[in-house]
């Protein structure tokens, strides 16, 4: 699908070509047509075809039948092929019936013109073709908007359901760790001095299990409140501690396959949801860890940025895995879109929806066998929201 260059107004202006081999017509067809429209030219089918690639504005062609090489029939008929929006009109001196039906078959040409034209019947007939060509590429825009509406509810419903789902049993978790922490704090105290080393160790990783499975109810919440188009809770973010919070729920799962490493420049603090930004930090290295070659450990690296510019937040996910194919790296944020074996292919797009809800912006840059660098910014905390906050 093209899009048209706004006018001053803030109309789109219609580019129309006009094919003919005959240069009086081509000067002619400019005098009557450019003072409404932008008129590009041609004197070939060749040279028309070459046209159309470089400018994608282009609404409407209008060919001129008998030309020496690609006839006007012919040109139509590419251009059907290859750029199916474009309004087409075939135009000729000559009084030909089969050449008029072999145009509306062959070219699927809207209109077929005798030479020489009227003036005003000609900008009629051009006025038309524009609308044409306008309203065609409003009703594809509406297609698409209604698809990716269709497909947002989707996933709205899907992730409510995976919410509520998540949220019973790692409340069950969360409650026996709590009780295995208490108990275990009681037995400390009856073998006090006896074992105390390997009880502390115990109570660390009990510790470490509880807040992990508090985030995961948290994140089945917000899951919640999203497919409720609620806002949920908003409040200063430092994304320093965010940042190696997640590294601390990953190390195990980096342990003998990847280096993680982080560059910090500063401490940048964002207006959000903790937990939501440590959802999608936490898949984004989840993901980039999977996407690691088996490989000695120290050759595969994960690596995490942080820094503030321009007033925004800065946070990069970088790997030196496999990379992204460039046919799927358009499709990585679309809901349902996996490359993996096994997945939902939601991660992405949940993470996406989390990044802009919070008013910021996600990139990704990759290339196969060098690696991916996911890039996130969110405006910085200001003043406003640090003094509502407190």
């Amino acid at each position: 699908m093209k899009s048209q260059k706004p006018t001053q107004s803030g109309e789109r202006r219609a580019v129309v070509l006009y094919v003919d081999d005959d240069r009086a017509n081509l000067l002619a067809f400019r005098a009557i047509a450019e003072p409404t429209y932008e008129v590009v030219v041609a004197k070939s089918g060749d040279e028309a075809l070459q046209l159309i690639v470089q400018n994608p504005d282009i609404a409407v062609l209008m060919a001129d039948q008998r030309m020496p090489g690609m006839s006007g029939i012919d040109l139509c008929e590419r251009v059907q092929a290859s750029h199916p929006d474009i309004v087409r009109m075939l135009v000729t001196a000559y009084s030909d019936l089969q050449a008029a039906i072999a145009a509306i078959n062959r070219g699927h040409v809207s209109r077929y013109l005798h030479k020489p034209w009227n003036a005003e019947e000609l900008l009629v007939t051009l006025r038309d073709a524009v609308e044409r060509y306008r309203l065609k590429v409003t009703v594809q825009e509406l297609q698409i908007r209604i698809a990716q509406s269709e497909r947002l509810y989707a996933l709205g419903v899907l992730t409510a359901s995976i919410g509520h789902e998540l949220r019973t049993p790692l409340s069950i978790v969360s409650a026996n760790v709590q009780f295995a922490r208490r108990a275990l704090h009681d037995a400390m105290g009856a073998q006090a001095g006896k074992s105390g080393g390997s009880l502390q160790e115990v109570e660390a990783a009990l510790v470490d299990a509880e807040e992990g499975a508090q985030r995961l109810i948290d994140i089945a919440d917000s899951i919640l409140l999203s497919s409720r188009s609620e806002p949920g809770d908003r409040e200063p973010v430092d994304l320093s501690h965010v940042l190696h919070s997640v590294l601390r729920l990953t190390r195990s799962e980096a342990t003998h396959r990847a280096r993680l490493l982080i560059a910090q420049s500063a401490k940048p603090r964002i207006y959000g949801s903790a937990t939501r930004v440590g959802q999608v930090l936490l898949n984004l290295v989840l993901n980039a860890l999977q996407a690691l070659p088996d490989r000695p450990m120290e050759r595969n690296e994960v690596k995490l940025a942080l820094d503030e510019k321009d007033g925004r937040a800065i946070v990069e996910v970088a790997d030196n895995g496999v990379g992204i194919e460039p046919s799927n790296l358009a499709h990585i944020f679309d809901p349902f879109f996996t490359t993996k074996k096994k997945g939902t292919g939601l991660g992405l797009a949940i993470s996406k929806q989390i990044v802009e809800e919070m008013g910021g912006q996600i990139h990704v840059e990759s290339r196969p066998g060098i690696g991916t660098r996911f890039r996130i910014s969110w405006p910085l905390l200001s003043a406003s929201h640090a003094a509502q906050a407190s």
